[in-house]
């Protein structure tokens, strides 16, 4: 997975690509969170259109942004969320607790 972090304004954009995995990757994408939170930055948009695969491990690390996330008073939302990896989210009911925007600009303006 590689993780790709573009900060706005009032907002953090990270970008996922890949296979959402074990790995190293992951520190990468708390570090992201942790320092948005620390930044004061109150939404985090996380781009998932270059996932190909989700793994239990890649759902808990979508968890965990959005656990940290909201208890910091922030706004976690997912954009482009592929078909394969939206079919998860309903398989686990994650659907319903996770914003979904078709895209990152659109999640940005919500």
């Amino acid at each position: 997975m590689k993780v790709n972090i573009d900060e706005r304004e009032n907002a953090v954009i990270i970008n996922l690509e890949g296979e959402m995995m074990l790995g190293y990757e992951a520190n990468e994408f708390h570090e992201a969170i942790e320092n948005a939170i620390e930044n004061n930055k109150k939404k985090i948009v996380v781009g998932l259109s270059n996932v190909q695969f989700i793994s239990s491990w890649g759902i808990g690390i979508l968890v965990y942004g959005y656990t940290t996330t909201t208890n910091s008073g922030g706004e976690f939302k997912l954009a482009a969320v592929p078909a394969k990896i939206d079919a998860v989210l309903k398989k686990t009911k994650l659907d319903t607790i996770f914003d979904k925007y078709a895209s990152v600009e659109e999640a940005l303006q919500s």
